[in-house]
């Protein structure tokens, strides 16, 4: 996960924000391109994180071991070859039709390891003879997602790429897109982080237990919700305008019932324990709320202060700010998931090691450029 998101990854998107930024156009960059470094993103530096996260942590929760270790590590090269088939094909896929089958072949790679990964998890959950916890519920959510939005992806690399024009490609990116990335960001990621929070908070830091109420109707509202964000957006633009209201009205549901869990934990107040990896999870919670926040205030933005501050801009023209959805879309994939990567794994790895975390640096370093890079 650490190679590819320095490779393909942020790296790569640091790479297309400066020639957008240079030539001053996001069309200075290709679909393909960006989508390459959202797909390393998303299966690499996130998807690898939370397979192995999962494959060393989950048993430990129940107290079992882990089902069908060898298949598990088969998945890891099965994910590493399809991500570098896929995103580094995807990459250059312009004016290259022969790299199709090579990304395609990589997607389907990918989509019979996460679903070897999800059944080993499943596995290993049922053999325990445990009972599920309530915020495994969320952890079985979000592994559901994580196959949905592997098996849309291929559909949607196969489609983008075969595209016959230009015309039939903007019309595909603009109605499937965006679903897309709910689903991975919202339904797979953000429930998968929320699921495992519930879980680490108190017996890290010794905060008040979750409410098992609030927790299990939040998980009922936030699945509701990332099914509203997915259907409005493909309605609206199959549809009609008036399927606007159900995505606004998901993404109201999304930002409420994220907020009710988040204050319910208290993870701002006193810890009985602390260590160096408090600062990024509780700092990522904040970027989270900030992403919702704007995601909530786009219609404001949009249709309210562009038209004013600048009317001549292509995004008020056009009725879409890719600045600003990236803005949405990168103050929770840098500044949640990242942060809560970074931090997990602070507190995680040294443990593993047996190594006591106060002798070890504070990491403000990586702290600070994150949060202002973010």
């Amino acid at each position: 996960g650490m190679a590819i998101v320095l490779t393909l990854g942020a790296t790569w998107g640091a790479y297309l924000l400066l020639k957008i930024g240079l030539k001053g156009s996001f069309a200075a960059v290709g679909i393909h391109e960006i989508n390459a470094h959202g797909h390393a993103q998303i299966f690499g530096w996130v998807g690898l994180f939370v397979m192995g996260f999962a494959y060393q942590a989950f048993p430990r929760f129940k107290h079992t071991t882990l089902a069908h270790p060898r298949l598990a590590l088969a998945t890891l090269w099965m994910m590493l070859v399809g991500i570098v088939c896929r995103s580094g094909s995807e990459a250059f896929l312009a004016g290259r039709p022969w790299l199709l089958p090579i990304g395609l072949a990589g997607s389907v790679l990918e989509v019979v390891a996460i679903g070897c990964f999800v059944g080993i998890i499943c596995t290993t959950l049922r053999g325990s003879g445990k009972p599920l916890a309530f915020y495994d519920s969320y952890i079985l959510s979000a592994l559901a997602w994580f196959l949905v939005q592997a098996v849309y992806e291929t559909l949607y690399f196969y489609g983008t790429a075969s595209a016959p024009d230009r015309s039939s490609l903007l019309a595909l990116v603009a109605t499937w897109q965006a679903p897309l990335r709910d689903i991975q960001i919202h339904g797979f990621i953000l429930l998968m982080i929320l699921g495992v929070s519930q879980r680490l908070f108190p017996n890290f830091y010794g905060f008040p237990a979750p409410n098992q109420r609030k927790s299990r109707i939040s998980l009922y509202s936030l699945n509701a919700a990332v099914l509203g964000e997915a259907a409005g957006l493909v309605l609206l633009r199959e549809a009609g305008r008036i399927w606007a209201l159900l995505w606004y009205g998901a993404v109201l549901v999304l930002a409420f019932s994220t907020l009710v869990l988040v204050l319910d934990w208290r993870i701002y107040s006193k810890p009985e324990e602390t260590d160096r990896s408090l600062k990024f999870l509780r700092t990522a919670y904040v970027w989270l709320l900030i992403s919702l926040g704007m995601l909530v205030a786009y219609p404001v933005y949009q249709f309210v202060l562009l038209p004013v501050l600048a009317p001549e801009s292509g995004a008020a023209q056009i009725g879409f700010s890719h600045a600003y959805y990236g803005g949405i879309r990168h103050a929770i994939t840098v500044g949640f998931i990242s942060l809560m990567i970074v931090g997990v794994a602070a507190k995680v790895a040294p443990t593993l090691k047996g190594i006591d975390l106060r002798g070890l640096k504070s990491l403000w370093v990586p702290y600070v450029l994150i949060n202002v890079g973010c």
